[in-house]
C-alpha cells in the first residue's frame, strides 16, 4: 500500500490540472461524502465494491473505475472483507472543461476500462514522482494527470468493450475498405456489411469514435487523394481527378475541395507544384 500527499502551493493551484492525493493497492474503507469532494478516479484492482450516486447503486469490479466530479454527493464501500483500489484525487481550472467539452463526460459515473493496466501504470507514475527529490513535482504531476484524463477518454466507457480505442479497433476493417474503395460509389448498407452491423448502428458508432459523420470522413479521404493526384499528375484535368477520386460531378468536387482547402483544385496545383 502506497500513498502520496503532495504539498500544494499557490502556483500549483494555478496549473490546469494538479494532484491532491494518490494511493496504490489501497484497502478501501467505507466513505460517505454528503457534500462531495474534489475530482476522483478510483479504479478497482481486486474484490468488489459499490458506489451510491444520485439515488442509484453501482457495482464496481476489477476492470472498472469510478469517476467522481467535484462536489458530487457520493458513498462507496467494500462488498467483501477487502476492496483493493488505486486512486487519485485531483483538481484544476481546466478539469471541468476537459471532461465536459473534450471528453463529453457531463457527470460522475462508473466506467468499464478496456486497458486497466495502462491507467494503473499512470497512477503509479504519480506515486513514483512523489518519491523523488525534484523541485518540479507539481508540474510533473500535472502532466501525468493530463495523461490520465486522456486515457480515461480513450480506454473507458459506460458499456463493456465500448471505449473509443475498442470502437476504433472494430472500425479498422471499414477504414481499410474506404481506403481501398474511395474511388467507387460507397453505400451505407455496403459499409455496414463490412463490419457486420446495421447502417444506423454504424453511423452512431462512427460518430462516437471519430466525431465525424461517415460521409464527411469519406469526403476527407477523397480530397486527400485528389490533392496527391493534382501534384503527382499535372497533366490530368480536374474532371479526371474528380472521377478518379469518387466524385461523379466535377462541379461538386470543386465545391467540396474549396470548402476543405480554401482554394480551387487549379489554385492548389499552381501554389504547391
Amino acid at each position: 500500500m502506497r500513498r502520496y500527499i503532495p504539498v500544494i502551493t499557490e502556483s500549483d493551484k494555478e496549473l490546469p490540472y494538479y494532484l491532491v492525493n494518490a494511493g496504490q493497492q489501497w484497502d478501501q474503507e467505507h466513505v460517505i461524502r454528503p457534500n462531495g469532494y474534489l475530482y476522483q478516479w478510483i479504479q478497482c484492482v481486486e474484490g468488489e465494491g459499490e458506489l451510491r450516486l444520485d439515488g442509484k447503486t453501482y457495482r464496481v469490479k476489477p476492470g472498472m473505475g469510478m469517476l467522481l466530479f467535484k462536489g458530487a454527493e457520493h458513498e462507496y464501500y467494500a462488498l467483501a472483507s477487502s476492496w483493493i483500489v488505486d486512486w487519485v484525487v485531483f483538481d484544476g481550472h481546466q478539469v471541468d472543461a476537459f471532461l465536459k467539452r473534450n471528453a463529453g463526460i457531463a457527470s460522475s459515473g462508473v466506467y468499464y476500462v478496456s486497458r486497466p493496466d495502462i491507467l494503473l501504470d499512470t497512477i503509479r507514475q504519480v506515486l513514483d514522482i512523489g518519491q523523488t527529490d525534484t523541485a518540479l513535482k507539481g508540474i510533473q504531476c500535472s502532466g501525468v494527470m493530463y495523461t490520465l484524463l486522456t486515457q480515461i477518454v480513450q480506454y473507458t466507457s459506460l458499456l463493456p468493450n465500448n471505449s473509443a480505442t475498442s470502437l476504433n479497433f472494430k472500425l479498422k476493417p471499414l477504414f481499410d475498405y474506404i481506403e481501398q474503395n474511395y474511388n467507387r460509389p460507397l453505400t451505407l448498407e455496403g459499409m455496414a456489411d463490412v463490419i457486420g452491423v446495421t447502417p444506423q448502428h454504424l453511423c452512431n458508432v462512427f460518430k462516437k469514435t471519430t466525431h465525424l459523420r461517415l460521409f464527411q470522413y469519406i469526403q476527407s479521404v477523397r480530397i486527400k487523394k485528389s490533392k496527391e493526384l493534382l501534384l503527382l499528375h499535372p497533366h490530368l484535368q480536374v474532371q479526371e481527378i474528380a472521377a478518379l477520386t469518387g466524385f461523379e460531378d466535377p462541379n461538386y468536387f470543386c465545391s467540396v475541395f474549396k470548402k476543405h482547402e480554401q482554394l480551387s483544385p487549379n489554385q492548389y496545383r499552381k501554389i504547391y507544384n
